[in-house]
């Protein structure tokens, strides 16, 4: 029998440094392209991320002390978060589908538009 998850699993995400509730187990850092004071969950350490305020790429940095395996987790909390990965992903995707039929439709109300910008500068 195939267990579900239900509950929302933090994802370690990165925030502006100055806006952020900085806890005792967050890592804080500065992105290496645009200088920016970011702060992100100790569970990011030794991950690729964007940086939230120019997009470039950033290596989180391993705090001293800190192993990469003391942020191992059994597999109920990785199975835990591989379904909330899933539910996100199908979020976004419904989200995705949802943005492309707006922009179908801004695309043919802009070409009517135009069409009738057009036909007004005809008749002038």
């Amino acid at each position: 029998m195939q267990e579900t998850y239900t509950d929302e699993v933090e994802v370690p995400g990165t925030q502006n440094a100055e806006e952020a509730d900085i806890r005792d187990t967050d890592i804080v850092f500065d992105c290496p392209h645009c200088g920016k004071n970011l702060v992100i969950d100790y569970r990011g350490a030794g991950l690729q991320i964007n940086c939230s305020e120019c997009g470039e790429p950033v290596l989180v940095p391993i705090p001293d002390g800190m192993e990469l395996n003391d942020l191992d987790l059994d597999s109920g909390e990785i199975l835990k978060q591989l379904f909330a990965t899933r539910r996100n992903y199908q979020k976004a995707e419904l989200q995705i589908q949802a943005l492309k039929a707006k922009l179908v439709q801004l695309q043919e109300t802009l070409g009517v538009m135009q069409e009738v910008v057009a036909e007004g500068l005809v008749e002038s």
